[in-house]
C-alpha cells in the first residue's frame, strides 16, 4: 500500500520537473525535456501516473508550441512506442537505450514537424527541425540522467529490470 507522504512527495517533484521544463521550453526553443521524464515515469511508476503527467505535457506542449495541434499527441505516442518496443532490445534503464531513444527522437522531430506543417498548410522550416532534431538527440540522454539522479529514493521502485 503507497503512503500518503510518497504521493504528496510525487506531486511536489512532478510540478516541480513541469515548472523547470516550462522554463527550459521558452528558453531553449525546440527542445523536449518533458520526454525525459515520460521515460523516467514509465521506468518508475508506468501507468496512470504517466498517463497524467503526458496528457498535462501535452497540453502544456500544445499550448506553447505555434504548430497545429496533433504534435504533442504524435510526439509522446512514438516516445512511448519507442521505449516499450526498445525495452524488449535494452535494458530500460541503461544510458545507452536512453541514447538510442534520443537518436530515434531526433530524426523523429524533422519527420513530424514536416507532417503536421503539411498538413496545417505551414511552410516547413527545414534548417530550424533538422537543429532542434540534432539537439534533441544530443539532450535526451543528458536530461534523463539529471531527471534519474534527481529523482526522490522515497518514489523509487525496487522492481527487476522491465
Amino acid at each position: 500500500m503507497r503512503r500518503r507522504g510518497n504521493s504528496l512527495q510525487a506531486v511536489l517533484w512532478w510540478a516541480g520537473y513541469t515548472i523547470a521544463g516550462v522554463w527550459v521550453h521558452k528558453t531553449v526553443p525546440g527542445i523536449d525535456v518533458f520526454a525525459p521524464g515520460i521515460v523516467l515515469s514509465m521506468q518508475e511508476q508506468g501507468g496512470f501516473r504517466t498517463f497524467w503527467l503526458g496528457f498535462v505535457w501535452i497540453l502544456v506542449l500544445e499550448g506553447m508550441g505555434n504548430l497545429p495541434f496533433g504534435y504533442g499527441v504524435a510526439w509522446y505516442s512514438m516516445l512511448a512506442a519507442f521505449f516499450i518496443a526498445g525495452r524488449w532490445l535494452f535494458e530500460a534503464r541503461s544510458i545507452l537505450f536512453m541514447c538510442v531513444i534520443g537518436l530515434g527522437l531526433g530524426v523523429l522531430h524533422p519527420a513530424l514537424t514536416w507532417f503536421v506543417c503539411m498538413l496545417g498548410g505551414i511552410a516547413f522550416p527545414m534548417r530550424e527541425a533538422v537543429l532542434e532534431g540534432v539537439l534533441q538527440a544530443v539532450v535526451f540522454p543528458i536530461a534523463w540522467v539529471f531527471a534519474d539522479k534527481l529523482f526522490p529514493r522515497g518514489l523509487r521502485q525496487d522492481v527487476a529490470p522491465l
